[in-house]
């Protein structure tokens, strides 16, 4: 399976970085997808290269769609037009979308959001939109699953790992990251 998580300048290191480790871990393709650059810099400074930018992403040939938060990352993904296109069509496909912390309002904007989600607390009213669940670490509605901010990444990836692979995968890459 083929999982494009999308880099955005200012993303959240511990968020993005947490994802493609544990996708990969489960021997799942986890490509960094630089939003509109090669080189993406953290909201911490952290640099990485990505494998492609958004502009060579062809949507068929992915399974799952992340995206990571963090300010200014989550606002660049939220007022992507072409992200946005990408989204919708994932979602048209009943493709899996995933999102942490700020990311959400990226979900929002291109009006793929289902009836439950969760993010960063207090930003829901960034997002803007109902069915904001404050109690759950990760929340999974249909093809959208979503997550709190950093204390949560790993959690939420292993949560990626359980819904594209299962239970035994999920429990043997949890066991072995001591995951408690």
């Amino acid at each position: 399976m083929k999982i494009a998580v999308i880099f955005a300048t200012g993303f959240e290191e511990i968020e993005a970085l947490s994802v493609v480790d544990i996708l990969r871990r489960a021997e799942l393709e986890a490509l960094i997808v630089g939003l509109d650059a090669a080189e993406i810099t953290g909201a911490h400074g952290v640099s990485v290269k990505a494998d492609m930018t958004l502009d060579e992403l062809n949507v068929r040939e992915f399974d799952m769609i992340v995206l990571p938060g963090g300010l200014p990352g989550a606002k660049f993904l939220a007022n992507s037009q072409k992200l946005g296109d990408i989204l919708n069509e994932f979602d048209r496909n009943d493709a899996k979308i995933a999102a942490i912390c700020a990311a959400p309002w990226a979900l929002a904007t291109a009006g793929v959001l289902k009836d439950h989600y969760t993010c960063y607390p207090g930003f829901e009213a960034q997002v803007g939109a109902p069915g904001y669940t404050a109690e759950a670490n990760v929340v999974v509605d249909q093809n959208i699953i979503t997550s709190r901010g950093p204390a949560t990444a790993m959690e939420f990836a292993l949560i990626l790992v359980r819904e594209l692979c299962g239970n035994e995968k999920y429990t043997e890459i949890k066991n072995g990251l001591l995951f408690a």
